[in-house]
């Protein structure tokens, strides 16, 4: 299947954990959110990716569940990033997270699982993440 999932502790065992990548070019964002996610006890940060190439290249070796993505990305912007991810590697799902909520439907339609506005609080931005994950007893090992 993919690479080994880490394990975390729930109250009723053992879950694993939603692997997720992180790409964004600012990075004090970058930073963030990759502290932000490994904070999570159902999420890992497995990379960060600070340019287009990078983040193909890192969907490709890391093979994460979720794929966050800046809309505006050196390289390739997230939109682009998103169409070759779906088509390339359909098991990762992308959330798009952008400065430009206009984007959402355009990303939609080319396959992105969920599309989060840079202006809401942080707390949407990991409820899309989780409900792009698959399903506990997809991941689980």
């Amino acid at each position: 299947m993919g690479p080994c999932r880490a394990l975390a502790r729930s109250d009723s065992g053992p879950m694993a954990k939603t692997r997720v990548l992180v790409a964004e070019n600012h990075p004090s964002i970058r930073e963030n959110l990759r502290y932000l996610i490994n904070a999570e006890r159902d999420m890992e940060c497995v990379g960060v990716a600070k340019n287009g190439r990078q983040c193909i290249e890192m969907c490709r070796e890391l093979l994460p569940e979720v794929l966050v993505v800046d809309e505006i990305f050196p390289g390739a912007d997230g939109l682009a990033i998103t169409a070759i991810v779906r088509n390339r590697l359909p098991e990762v799902q992308v959330v798009m997270y952008t400065l430009n909520p206009e984007v959402c439907e355009v990303a939609r339609r080319m396959g992105a699982a969920g599309c989060v506005p840079k202006d809401v609080p942080y707390e949407v931005l990991l409820g899309a993440l989780r409900q792009a994950a698959p399903a506990p007893s997809v991941r689980a090992h």
